[in-house]
């Protein structure tokens, strides 16, 4: 017994007492048994949850990944691993960061900071490496996790891999930009309408065309909101026309457009959706009144041209008949071909021969049997058309270098005996363009009438040449009639209308309120004298005849310097002796050069030279402006260039243009300082 710490005696325990502690100690240790079995039971079927996870994650396509509380990268499946080349364990202790796309770091760790902080659910796509070194655009999509009790555990998310997506998408946004530049480069005003005539879609052309600032502006619009009611209702009646028969509309009309009067030519068509169905109007207008002005000047000269332009028309039907012909026969079949064909095997053997052929053969007093199907064609070739041997030569070493792969295709020109007759003959061998056995196509085509046919449409192309030459002459010559007879006629007109109101004027007895009218009368005709002068030296300028080229080009250099803003730098002789026609046709190139600068060039200088070298008169026009594309040098349907070509070649000289794109454009004109003294006014040219 000991004492108790108060110094009283500690009695000892009763047995009953002990009994009730040990039995208090077995239920504690049984509740704690079951409680460390429960504990055990949990922790299996938490690992065996985290397995099942583990292995659905690994099966999954998609990369899924998990973090800690501490965003700490806690697990990574199989997809993930086999992106990116790291396993669970690097990713674990490293920054999964340093895969990022450079220019897309920055953005995805404030992404993710953010959700962490907010512990709210985030999706973001940037761009991560691949295990060879490959970026692809990923959608990180993720949601917060929490425990039984609400605590937050971190975040668990999945990645797909969307470059294709990406890809697509940048496609038609670019694809987009495509389909806007092609539409705003146009040059005509270009539309779509919806069934209700709104405006889906503008060119820039259109929107500068009605003073409208961005194509967007008039999306949903309609006609009514550009132009008065009246013009509105026709556009609409033409759209109506369009949907209600399927079929495309075209228009001339004259319309109001910037204060005047232009002649534009409008196409209307219908839009089909996939199924058929019309869903809208497509259109696009162009301004034809350049074209609706020389129209009218053509018929102008047509009296004068008439019988000209009915001969040349009735020879140009009668070609395009033959031209005609010629082709539906050449697309008939093998036999009716009027060339003779035969195709060789892979040994040089004849296996098919057309009628001409065979015709051919017989004509030239060969054998059917033996210089047709089965026969060797290097030996029957001779016999069947008698080449010369240096036609038969070529012939050889043509099958057979193309029946070595040595050669592609070989075709020649030689003259041969049809008969009794000397004949010009094609020779063509080329292989079929299969895949299958090797077969030879052999063309023997009497070309006689061809090269005659050739011969006679370069006299026609001459005369055509010089019938534009005398066309060229005559309208300069109606040209100088015109402005010589306003100038005389109608100035002399007008400036003894002037002397007379001018007296009636300054007499002291007229009442001033006379005067004043006549002072307005008086400033009405010194306008329309000067407008008679300006019409008259446009037409025909004076000093071209009076004081030469070298003085009409200088006045026009100050005249276009003057209109334009554009300087003008001279360098020419004090003078040059050409003739009458070789000013004209000189003057009309500088001057059409220059108005080409104006129109295109964007430049603010133009060099002018003119020189003579050698016998020769060369002039240049150089700008400072955009240039020239390789499209523009090669476009044949500019017919101002064509007309200053036209002009050279008729003074037996060249010209040309040369120049790229930011630097500049040059004009070179090239002409004998004697040009023109074969095609004078006065003589008429032979058709």
């Amino acid at each position: 017994m000991g004492e108790h710490p108060t110094g009283k005696t500690a009695s000892a325990p009763s047995d009953d007492a002990s009994g009730g502690l040990q039995t208090q100690l077995a239920a504690c240790y049984d509740a704690l048994r079951e409680h460390e079995d429960a504990l055990q039971r949990a922790r299996q079927q938490h690992a065996e949850s985290e397995a099942r996870f583990a292995m659905l994650a690994d099966a999954a396509p998609v990369m899924i990944w998990m973090t800690g509380a501490d965003s700490e990268c806690v697990f990574v499946n199989q997809a993930w691993q086999r992106f990116t080349g790291r396993s669970a364990d690097e990713e674990r202790g490293g920054n999964w960061t340093q895969n990022l796309h450079p220019d897309d770091t920055a953005r995805c760790i404030a992404a993710h900071t953010a959700a962490f902080e907010a512990r709210t659910p985030f999706s973001i796509e940037y761009r991560l490496r691949r295990v060879d070194g490959v970026y692809r655009w990923l959608l990180d999509s993720a949601q917060p996790r929490y425990d039984g009790k609400g605590r937050f555990l971190g975040f668990v998310g999945c990645c797909v891999d969307i470059t294709e997506r990406r890809e697509a998408e940048d496609g038609l946004r670019l694809k987009a930009r495509y389909q806007r530049a092609l539409l705003d480069n146009f040059p005509f005003l270009v539309w779509l309408k919806d069934t209700e005539s709104r405006f889906l879609a503008v060119n820039a052309a259109f929107t500068q065309a009605f003073d409208i600032a961005s194509p967007d502006d008039l999306i949903n619009g309609t006609d009514f909101d550009i132009v008065p009611p009246a013009l509105a209702e026709s556009y609409r009646a033409g759209d109506r026309k369009v949907l209600r028969d399927g079929h495309q509309l075209s228009i001339e009309e004259e319309i109001p457009y910037h204060g005047g009067r232009r002649w534009f030519e409008t196409y209307k068509a219908p839009v089909f959706d996939d199924d058929g169905r019309i869903v809208g109007t497509v259109g696009f207008a162009r301004d034809v009144t350049e074209r609706k002005d020389a129209e009218g000047a053509l018929l102008r000269l047509k009296d004068t041209l008439e019988e000209q332009v009915a001969l040349r028309t009735a020879e140009a039907e009668a070609r395009a008949r033959a031209l005609w012909e010629s082709e539906r026969f050449s697309r008939a079949t093998i036999d009716a071909l009027p060339c003779a064909l035969c195709v060789l095997d892979g040994s040089g053997v004849i296996v098919a021969v057309n009628k001409s052929w065979r015709a051919l053969v017989i004509t030239n007093g060969g054998d059917i049997e033996t210089m047709c199907e089965g026969a060797s064609y290097l030996a029957a070739c001779q016999p069947a058309t008698r080449m010369n041997d240096a036609a038969l030569t070529n012939a050889t070493m043509a099958v057979r270098g193309i029946l070595t792969g040595e050669l592609d295709s070989y075709a020649f020109e030689y003259e041969g005996l049809l008969g009794e007759d000397r004949r010009w003959f094609s020779f063509e061998v080329s292989p079929f363009p299969d895949h299958g056995p090797v077969r030879l196509l052999v063309k023997h085509d009497d070309m006689t009438e061809r090269r005659h046919l050739q011969e006679e449409q370069v006299e026609t192309a001459a005369r055509f040449k010089r019938l534009a030459a005398h066309l060229d002459m005559v309208r300069e010559e109606q040209s100088t009639k015109i402005a010589r007879e306003v100038h005389d006629e109608l100035g002399s007109t007008l400036t003894m209308l002037k002397l007379g109101l001018a007296t009636v004027a300054d007499d002291e007895t007229t009442p001033p309120r006379i005067r004043n009218k006549f002072a307005g009368m008086l400033e009405q005709i010194d306008a329309a004298l000067q407008t008679v002068k300006r019409i008259s030296t446009s037409l025909r300028p004076a000093t071209l005849d009076t004081l030469g080229l070298i003085a009409t080009i200088s006045w026009y250099a100050r005249q276009f310097s003057s209109m334009t803003g554009i300087d003008v730098a001279l360098q020419m002789p004090e003078y040059v002796r050409l003739t009458p026609a070789a000013n004209t046709a000189v003057f009309r190139i500088i001057q059409e050069g220059l108005t080409n600068v104006a129109k295109h060039a964007g430049a603010n200088r133009v060099d002018l030279t003119l020189q003579k070298q050698s016998g020769q008169l060369v002039v240049r026009i150089s700008d400072n402006g955009v240039g020239l594309t390789s499209d523009s040098l090669s476009k044949r349907n500019s017919f101002g260039v064509i007309g200053m070509h036209e002009r050279a070649q008729h003074l037996g000289g060249r010209l040309t243009l040369s120049g790229a794109p930011q630097t500049g454009t040059r004009l070179t004109l090239t002409i004998p300082l004697d040009a023109g003294a074969a095609h004078s006014p006065e003589k008429t040219p032979s058709w």
